[in-house]
């Protein structure tokens, strides 16, 4: 019943009623992230710099996802115990393999500060990751077993939908192209992960069964849903919030980095704010000749850059496909404006001159900006 009501939903899509080579091609079939790169290469390398392509990994194949010092005593469990990584960015967490399902271990380890951190002590074996996670941090997962995970990972179709067809078909038999769906229904694809809710049963914490293009609040039922809203609108009110809590210039907040700052809320921050950075950065030995300054100056990192918006790390407005899409800040951004930074202590010298001194240092320090 469920496919044959998504094949009708899916053929107005726009998805079938295509004659091809791939007519019989299961239209519920994945190819799998690497398959679509063989025809949008441009698109796979961008969004293989992306953190939904390293979400999920596998321990066991690829030992150096592994971030942690694992030889910290008193861990409370090992390294072999670990299966798969999750994150890797800010900070990093593991699974290992308990009965049929995969459980978050009690600690993460925090890439910026290098140190080990709990993560839900008394819940944890209280939470697989089949229940409360993994629908989405893999692609084309069903708690029945009808369908095979395809990628552990936030693959290509995890946005577009399965695509063995249009692949096996070279591109005759369509496939959902977010762009091309109403704005509601393309904040919907997002919204499946990005909005906190349950599926329709109260069993899982992900929408079991929702497609790219389908209405989500057929699948899913957001956690703060208000009395008099339908889960659809209580969707596309969470996901306008979740959005704005990442774009607020009002908020001031460092994608990349998860800092908050503004006014003297950074100087209370500022060893937050380097440790983050140095999780990054690798000079922290060489802080002094970077910022030139004494260390009595107290300095921290936002003092003279930018701090980040989407309008600054991504000028040129890149795609969805790209790093930058995903606030990764690129080359020299943070020196477009230093001189504007400079006079705030300096307003005496002016910023012609700030320009010039900060010039003449010709990075003092390599910074992997």
């Amino acid at each position: 019943m469920r496919r044959a009501l998504s094949a009708a939903l899916l053929c107005w899509l726009g998805w079938t009623g295509v004659t091809s080579a791939a007519e019989d091609a299961d239209p519920f079939a994945y190819a799998g992230s690497e398959r679509c790169g063989a025809c949008h290469a441009e698109k796979y390398e961008g969004w293989s710099q992306t953190f939904h392509a390293t979400v999920v990994q596998d321990a066991k194949e690829n030992p150096a996802a592994v971030l942690a010092d694992f030889s910290v005593p008193g861990l409370g469990f090992s390294l072999d115990e670990v299966e798969y990584t999750i994150g890797g960015h800010w900070d990093q967490r593991y699974m290992k393999k308990i009965g049929e399902d995969y459980y978050v271990l009690p600690k993460l380890w925090s890439v910026q500060s290098r140190s080990w951190r709990p993560y839900n002590v008394w819940s944890w074996r209280k939470k697989p990751y089949g229940k409360y996670c993994k629908g989405c941090h893999v692609t084309a997962y069903d708690p029945d077993g009808n369908v095979p995970v395809s990628e552990h990972r936030v693959g290509c179709e995890a946005c577009h939908g399965p695509g063995w067809s249009h692949a096996e078909s070279g591109g005759k038999q369509r496939i959902v192209n977010p762009g091309k769906l109403s704005p509601d229904r393309r904040d919907m694809v997002c919204a499946a992960c990005h909005v906190r809710g349950q599926d329709l049963s109260g069993e899982y914490y992900f929408p079991v069964g929702f497609q790219p293009g389908e209405d989500l609040g057929r699948y899913y039922k957001p956690l703060d849903s208000k009395p008099d809203e339908s889960n659809t609108q209580g969707i596309l009110r969470g996901f306008a919030k979740w959005r704005e809590d990442r774009a607020s210039n009002s908020k001031v907040r460092c994608e990349v980095c998860g800092i908050y700052g503004a006014g003297d809320e950074r100087k209370k921050e500022s060893s937050g704010a380097l440790d983050f950075c140095f999780g990054c950065h690798d000079f922290k030995a060489n802080y002094a000749e970077h910022t030139r300054h004494a260390a009595a100056a107290g300095l921290i990192c936002f003092d003279c850059h930018v701090q980040q918006t989407k309008e600054i790390m991504n000028p040129q407005g890149l795609d969805i496909h790209t790093p930058e899409y995903f606030l990764l800040h690129v080359d020299n951004c943070y020196d477009r404006q230093i001189e504007k930074t400079c006079v705030k202590c300096h307003g005496d010298k002016g910023e012609n001159w700030a320009r010039l001194k900060v010039d003449g240092w010709r990075r003092p320090v390599e910074v992997d900006h």
